[in-house]
């Protein structure tokens, strides 16, 4: 768990590429190494915002409370077009049963064609610290790089969508 880098808002203007102007949807589900899941839905519209849902599951990991599976259901509030085939994903944390684990929450995929088993990429949820004191903003997915922030991880089975509206 990580704190996101905070970029001045000037920078906003430069952020976002030309083509997520058209409004872009992604969804996808699959499994990573054994025993994490992941399904998401979200949109981006051409005005920014963006709304949607994510669940994560992880069979392996038992969280603050000892107890396995990890579950996690993220409201998505906020979206970023890396590229035409990568986007970057921030929200809230709607319910999860790992009480330390409650802050903004970030994550990014990536459509690499099909079929999507062993091409597209997921990254791992990433949350805003490590403070349950203190609140994150899903809103700094904007300013969010993939390479520092939410690195990708190639789906084992699954497959991931990147659409632009038109």
């Amino acid at each position: 768990m990580t704190k996101l880098p905070i970029i001045a808002a000037a920078a906003a203007v430069f952020a976002a590429p030309a083509i997520a102007a058209l409004g872009v949807s992604a969804s996808g589900q699959g499994t990573l190494e054994a025993g994490r899941t992941f399904s998401f839905s979200a949109r981006v519209n051409a005005d920014g915002t963006a709304t949607g849902t994510a669940m994560l599951t992880n069979r392996a990991f038992t969280g603050a409370n000892g107890h396995a599976p990890y579950q996690l259901q993220i409201a998505i509030s906020c979206g970023k077009m890396v590229d035409q085939h990568t986007m970057i994903f921030g929200g809230t944390t709607r319910r999860t049963n790992d009480p330390s684990l409650v802050d903004a929450v970030f994550f990014s995929v990536q459509d690499n064609g099909e079929p999507g088993a062993g091409r597209d990429k997921i990254s791992r949820a990433t949350f805003w610290d490590d403070d349950p004191n203190t609140q994150g903003d899903p809103a700094t997915c904007q300013f969010s790089t993939i390479e520092q922030d939410v690195p990708l991880e190639t789906i084992q089975s699954g497959n991931v969508q990147v659409r632009m509206s038109y």
